[in-house]
């Protein structure tokens, strides 16, 4: 395994895993057989938008192989320095920063370290996948629209493979002037100076795609989990989410991150076949240089709204996951064209993404509504102007929550005073936009995201303290026990006694969902028993007065759960 992730450390790689040895394939045949392309729609043999400009995909993380076959000819070039002239030309504080910047090293060497070929082959696979796509879209001509900007943010010497300076990697991608900025690598929060970091960037329209994670958990990652920022989890050929992949309400969109081909860095053509979030960002933010190239006029904000509003809806989703694998599938043909923003406006439109937008372009005295029901079940939904652009015009949105005759709205705002934020609770909502004939002026851009419900705390929380006889169940009664519980009871009977433990009900995942049994008041104290499957458990007596019951169980599946008589026993012959 390479860079193993961890979530102690601070800078933790959400890095794919190796799963098969490096061969030397042509690039041409690896792009046209990979599945992932077909997965996303990528396009062939398009030609570029008009007055497009040449877009800078910084890939801030462990170096970039800037000599092998498939990226020598992407690789960004600083035309404001003079190389090996050892002064800092553009005046930037970086000397000789050709094509990149080594940060935590303070050197302009990119390239993974010689003698670590092996672990620090990260960076090359993600470059490899941006020219990847690029190539594909482009042909030849792809250099003059893409280029690939390493940040080196790795030691040559770190003893621990993480992502140290990752932040310091983005700082110099906004100074260098990257358009797009790839992190592939995560932590579970952030500092405020690194918060403002992610702010500039997006105040100077600078658009950053992050990785979801490694962790198979609700467990929000940062950069990922800041609002301007797109989180990418990851799908196998199945569109199912990878069993290594991190989900939770910030994931935006979701891409194949599993059986990936791609460059590696150990030669100059030598390629790999990997898998994890990394590598559906790295997808994503290829299919955001692609949005960008062709509709040069799109804003960092307006590609991300392309992104997220033309995905592949998921056909299927389990209840207990309603929000958090992102808005759907990329579909990077579809964002291309997008018709969020250049399609006409229904007066009418039904939308079943978690995640999405509203195109707000009423004149005169049109009216406009959105009914808006995901599946699955939510605490509510939020609507944000976004940074394309506030909203204008003296138009009134009106929010329910249910579309029915003489309903009273949530919320009716004018459109130029509209609040930071506009909450709705529920699974579902009516929007309506009203203007008069008065109103020329109706524009803007307003996203919208349902807040998702945590099932793990649904029927049972934290530890329970019992001092006296009675029952305890796992708290869901008649419907399946809660995904991934995480519940304690710790039951203390008078000095002398013991405790008796008689099931009445008992079903849960066989060998996967347990109840245990601690022999005192923490998980540290011998296990006296623990139970799984779908029979009813035998009767169990504690060796003392106290023990500690922890019912924990998996996402994947549920039963119906369990209840258990307790009653307080004065030991025969014993010498408690």
């Amino acid at each position: 395994m390479l860079h193993t992730s961890s979530c102690l450390a601070r800078f933790a790689l959400t890095l794919g895993v190796l799963t098969s040895a490096v061969g030397y394939i042509p690039a041409t045949l690896a792009m046209q057989s990979d599945w992932v392309m077909q997965a996303v729609n990528a396009p062939a043999g398009i030609r570029p938008g008009e007055k497009n400009k040449t877009l800078v995909v910084a890939i801030v993380d462990d170096g970039v192989r800037i000599t092998h076959q498939d990226l020598k000819g992407f690789i960004w070039h600083n035309s404001l320095e003079l190389p090996g002239n050892y002064i800092d030309d553009d005046g930037n504080g970086y000397v000789d920063d050709i094509n990149g910047w080594d940060v935590s090293d303070g050197n302009n060497e990119v390239t993974p370290p010689p003698k670590r070929l092996e672990q620090f082959s990260h960076g090359t696979r993600l470059a490899g996948l941006v020219a990847q796509i690029a190539r594909r879209a482009y042909g030849d001509a792809a250099p003059d629209y893409v280029r690939i900007m390493p940040v080196k943010s790795m030691s040559d010497d770190a003893d621990k493979l993480y992502i140290k300076e990752g932040f310091a990697g983005i700082r110099y991608a906004i100074d260098a002037g990257a358009d797009i900025i790839l992190c592939a690598w995560g932590i579970n929060q952030i500092s405020r100076s690194e918060a403002r970091i992610l702010a500039e960037a997006e105040d100077r329209g600078i658009l950053i795609v992050a990785a979801a994670g490694n962790f198979p958990q609700e467990l929000d990652q940062y950069p990922a989990a800041y609002r301007s920022v797109i989180a990418v989890t990851a799908l196998d050929r199945e569109d199912r989410l990878t069993n290594k992949a991190s989900f939770g309400q910030f994931v935006d969109i979701a891409a194949p991150g599993l059986d990936i081909h791609t460059s590696d860095a150990s030669s100059d053509s030598a390629y790999a076949t990997t898998e994890g979030t990394s590598f559906a960002a790295a997808i994503t933010t290829a299919a955001a240089a692609l949005v960008g190239v062709q509709n040069p006029g799109y804003s960092a904000a307006q590609i991300s709204a392309c992104l997220i509003d033309s995905v592949d809806i998921f056909d299927q989703v389990p209840e207990k996951m309603s929000g958090k694998t992102g808005a759907g599938k990329l579909n990077i043909g579809a964002a291309i064209n997008c018709d969020l923003l250049r399609q006409p406006v229904q007066a009418e439109s039904v939308l079943s993404a978690s995640k999405g937008y509203l195109q707000l372009n009423a004149a005169g005295d049109d009216e406009m509504a959105w009914f808006i029901r995901p599946p699955g079940q939510f605490k509510g939904i939020r609507f944000r102007s976004t940074a394309a652009g506030q909203l204008s015009g003296k138009a009134t949105l009106s929010f329910y929550s249910e579309k029915s005759p003489g309903a009273t709205p949530i919320a009716k705002l004018q459109l130029d005073m509209f609040p930071e934020s506009v909450y709705v609770p529920g699974s579902a909502t009516y929007v309506t936009l009203e203007s008069d004939a008065g109103d020329k002026d109706v524009s803007g851009l307003l996203a919208y995201e349902f807040e998702t419900i945590d099932f793990s705390t649904m029927y049972c929380n934290g530890t329970e303290q019992l001092k006296v006889e009675g029952t305890i169940n796992d708290g869901s009664g008649p419907n399946n026990y809660s995904p991934a519980s995480d519940c304690k009871w710790l039951i203390t009977a008078p000095q002398g006694q013991v405790i008796h433990f008689r099931f009445i009900e008992f079903d849960t995942e066989d060998k996967t969902d347990f109840i245990y049994f601690f022999n005192g008041a923490g998980t540290h104290e011998d296990i006296m028993a623990r139970f799984s499957g779908p029979g009813i458990p035998p009767v169990l007596t504690t060796w003392r007065n106290q023990v500690l019951v922890w019912f924990v169980t998996d996402r994947q599946n549920q039963a119906k759960g369990w209840k258990a008589e307790v009653s307080f026993k004065t030991p025969v012959n014993s010498d408690y």
